[in-house]
């Protein structure tokens, strides 16, 4: 790949580019990159406001870039431009377009600023949006689970160890677990958040800037509570916040697939506790008869991918020594992937759980099992003065 295919990068100097070594180093930054352009605009027009504040930068230019960078916003809102494969991420996308747009003044805008914290506060504010749709999305699976355990309270289902029978239960009370087990990731969920409540402008490539800055009126108009401090922290935490979103993430997967397992067993003809809506399933193209449990399978296997899309962002993170590096760029794809299917699986759970027919009939049936009462019988005879492990044997031999 030549370099003429790219725009010239905001590091040019002039010098002579390998094309397949830009090719290689810029590799699909420009497709996650296009979620982050409405965060890196909003970034930038903060910035451009501190440097006014601060005398970097003159009012009459920073009132051009506000108003070049609002257009820019808005034309990409409708649809006009986006990041290009040609150019070599979003934060040079904005501020190419930027120039061309108002000229000199755009020229202005990166004084005092490194991509470094500018990719970080972008990062930070798409988390800031991932968090609380992530939040709303757990509060109504909560909510569905919650009200499903509660309609479903006295209806009989076995208790399992082992997946073998082993005590009287209800659905109400398996239900419960499963609700409970969602109010807990939300906890982490609510965790995560705590890492968002720093800027991270003002930090440059990782040791500051040698000028004066206003950092926590730019903290400020980004919605954060402070600036991030000491600067050096910015670059050294960097993937931590992410990882925090992976890990509330991945507690909700473990969750979600296990409901999955469940439904998957209990839905099956064998155990026959509950009965699939058609439109939760799908239909075999040679047997006329099948009825597939598709989305609970696929649930199941979206739930194992967040686990792996965690452990691949860790992986990036692992051993590396302080300050910026460009293993950071490989922070994007698993992180934004694992919140994708997380927003599918979450989206669909509660509505599934909504749906679902309990066979009353075939639950009955499975807890008339009267082994499942054999620990209550052990414990009764007890409570009648018979030693525990006597009663236990008694029971174990009937």
């Amino acid at each position: 790949m030549s370099t003429h295919e790219f725009q010239r990068p905001v590091w040019d100097r002039g010098d002579a580019i390998d094309g397949e070594m830009l090719a290689f180093t810029i590799g699909d930054d420009p497709l996650w990159d296009r979620r982050l352009v409405e965060h890196d605009i909003r970034g930038s027009l903060a910035h451009a406001k501190g440097l006014a504040r601060v005398g970097l930068i003159r009012g009459d230019d920073c009132a051009q870039i506000e108003s070049g960078l609002t257009r820019l916003l808005e034309s990409f809102r409708r649809g006009e431009w986006t990041v290009e494969a040609s150019d070599e991420d979003v934060h040079s996308a904005v501020e190419r377009r930027l120039t061309e747009l108002v000229g000199e003044p755009g020229k202005r805008l990166h004084t005092a600023r490194s991509r470094n914290e500018q990719i970080t506060v972008d990062m930070r504010l798409w988390l800031r949006e991932a968090n609380a749709a992530v939040r709303a999305l757990v509060e109504r699976l909560h909510a569905s689970t919650l009200s499903a355990a509660q309609r479903h309270a006295e209806l009989a289902l076995p208790g399992y160890t082992h997946l073998r029978r082993a005590m009287p239960s209800t659905v109400g009370a398996w239900l419960s677990a499963h609700a409970q087990a969602f109010r807990d990731g939300l906890r982490e969920v609510e965790h995560a958040r705590e890492f968002l409540r720093e800027c991270p402008l003002g930090s440059g490539a990782g040791y500051g800037v040698p000028v004066a800055l206003d950092r926590e009126f730019v903290a400020r108009e980004l919605g954060f509570e402070c600036p991030e401090s000491p600067v050096t922290h910015v670059q050294h935490a960097r993937g931590r916040a992410e990882l925090a979103h992976l890990t509330a993430l991945e507690s909700l997967a473990l969750d979600l697939g296990k409901l999955a397992q469940d439904l998957w067993l209990f839905s099956t003809t064998e155990f026959g506790f509950i009965a699939l809506p058609t439109a939760f399933t799908t239909g075999s193209s040679l047997m006329p008869h099948k009825r597939n449990p598709d989305a609970l399978e696929l649930l199941r296997a979206h739930a194992r991918q967040v686990v792996a899309d965690r452990a691949a962002l860790l992986d990036v993170l692992r051993d590396l020594p302080s300050g910026y590096h460009r293993d950071f760029q490989l922070i994007k794809p698993p992180l934004f992937r694992a919140h994708d299917r997380s927003l599918a699986m979450l989206s669909l759970a509660p509505r599934l759980i909504d749906a679902l027919e309990y066979d009353a009939q075939a639950l009955a049936a499975a807890c008339a099992d009267p082994k499942l009462r054999a620990t209550e019988r052990a414990l009764d005879k007890a409570a009648r003065g018979v030693p525990f492990r006597d009663a236990y044997r008694d029971e174990a031999t009937r």
